[in-house]
């Protein structure tokens, strides 16, 4: 039997021998979702004893963690907008880029009433989007969409903790039969085909269907437009879509086609990456 200090020496030692960058913070992450201690116990305490069971656990965790799994997936949470949320392998890991797109959307919306309007995010993925709008704009009606029920289902988990209202439409964007929306937000597949090999091992633990654009990475885009302009009958007042700066010029270039007479504007993430496409009157 160990204790809880001589857990973290083991723990942190593997996790720095092999690369990993935020190994302190990791594995007091890990160590506190195996253990069933909040973080403040387990920076502060050390002669707490150790299980040979949770010893092992911590041992076949830390081995997932060093193999590539991300540690969202492990921790089974991932704070975003400073709230934490449910998250597992059938959905996205919600990163940073996406608060951006959220802040976007809430500077171009905010002095709008907004009261009865509706507002669809389009592939929910773990639901981050849509529950930030609702508790946002609590008087807006709040849809949201995903071709994966098993995204649906850790949706409608969160959205149920975080105990807000939202309506969950299980289907493809080309598909849906959903219409009358003033605005749509959307962190969508957005990587090519050929770049998926390209990624880190990490991101190959992730969904491939919510990372996969299609040979020009615009195939959920590309059904965006067409479902806003044939079923929405381009109700939309503004658009705003997650891209990657790869597809910059080529999503530009459609955006320009389907909708020639509203503004349309690249807007760069905190890396100065070409990272949002708004579309607005």
């Amino acid at each position: 039997m160990i204790n809880l200090g001589e857990a973290k020496k083991v723990t942190f030692k593997t996790l720095l021998e092999n690369n990993i960058k935020d190994y302190q913070f990791e594995g007091l992450s890990l160590l506190s979702k195996i253990l069933e201690l909040d973080t403040k116990t387990v920076i502060t305490e050390n002669n707490i004893e150790i299980s040979l069971e949770q010893k092992n656990l911590i041992e076949k965790i830390t081995k997932k963690r060093i193999e590539g799994m991300p540690l969202a997936y492990l921790t089974k949470e991932k704070l975003f907008f400073n709230e934490r949320f449910y998250v597992d392998k059938n959905v996205l890991i919600p990163r940073h880029e996406t608060e951006e797109l959220i802040d976007c959307f809430f500077s171009l919306i905010e002095k709008e009433n907004l009261k009865n309007k509706r507002i669809l995010d389009i592939g929910t993925g773990s639901g981050i989007i849509p529950i930030i709008c609702k508790k946002k704009f609590p008087k807006a009606n709040i849809f949201t969409l995903d071709k994966s029920n098993n995204a649906i289902k850790i949706a409608k988990k969160n959205a149920n903790e975080k105990e807000v209202e939202i309506n969950f439409i299980h289907s493809e964007i080309i598909k849906a039969n959903i219409n009358e929306i003033d605005y749509v937000i959307s962190n969508p597949p957005y990587i090519k085909t050929e770049m998926l090999s390209k990624l880190s091992n990490e991101v190959n633990f992730e969904p491939k269907l919510a990372l996969d654009g299609g040979e020009d990475g615009l195939n959920i885009i590309r059904d965006i437009f067409l479902w806003e302009k044939n079923t929405n009958k381009n109700n939309a007042k503004k658009i705003i879509i997650e891209i990657d700066e790869n597809i910059t010029s080529e999503v530009k270039q459609l955006a320009n086609y389907f909708y020639p007479k509203m503004s349309i504007e690249i807007i760069k993430d905190l890396a100065e990456k070409d990272r949002i496409i708004a579309i607005t009157e």
